[in-house]
């Protein structure tokens, strides 16, 4: 089969710059120029498929778009009581939600792998994401997360908001 070359061809907001090394499945890469100035490598199939439209702007700005455009979203912005922030860590997200499917916020069960997934976001950053065979093994590891991480957090600010 003979490789299509897609230098200087636009594909939504990237431009092929220059062909890259290959996928480890075989795929042909290339090396593109996004429009808002980033480069980044992309399967060739990604790009003639419309699946990769940009270096990852394209779906910052239809979310905020769509955040803007929203009134109820707009109507709340800049009230810090939506989401009460202490030391970076949204406190309200650390508290149970109707979402919640597996009983232990924080522990979902992943269908592709069919395994436990325990997670904790911690100042922006994921401090946890290990997969478990078992439910059980799933919740210690959240709970153990949430003593070292959230729970100084929630103590400081159930201190501060008494005050």
């Amino acid at each position: 089969m003979r490789l299509k070359d897609l230098t200087g061809e636009t594909f939504t907001r990237l431009t092929v710059i220059k062909r890259a090394e290959s996928a480890p499945n075989g795929n042909a890469r290339w090396l593109c120029q996004c429009s808002c100035g980033n480069q980044v490598v992309v399967d060739s199939y990604r790009l003639r498929k419309g699946i990769t439209k940009s270096c990852g702007c394209l779906r910052a700005d239809v979310s905020r778009k769509n955040i803007f455009d929203n009134p109820k979203t707009r109507q709340n912005m800049g009230r810090s009581d939506n989401l009460p922030l202490y030391q970076g860590t949204s406190v309200d997200r650390l508290k149970p939600n109707s979402r919640n499917r597996s009983g232990v916020i924080g522990v979902s069960f992943d269908r592709c792998s069919q395994k436990w997934v325990a997670r904790l976001m911690y100042r922006g950053h994921l401090v946890l994401n290990q997969q478990f065979a078992d439910m059980d093994d799933a919740i210690v590891a959240r709970k153990q997360a949430e003593e070292r991480y959230v729970k100084p957090i929630l103590e400081a600010y159930a201190k501060t908001s008494a005050e």
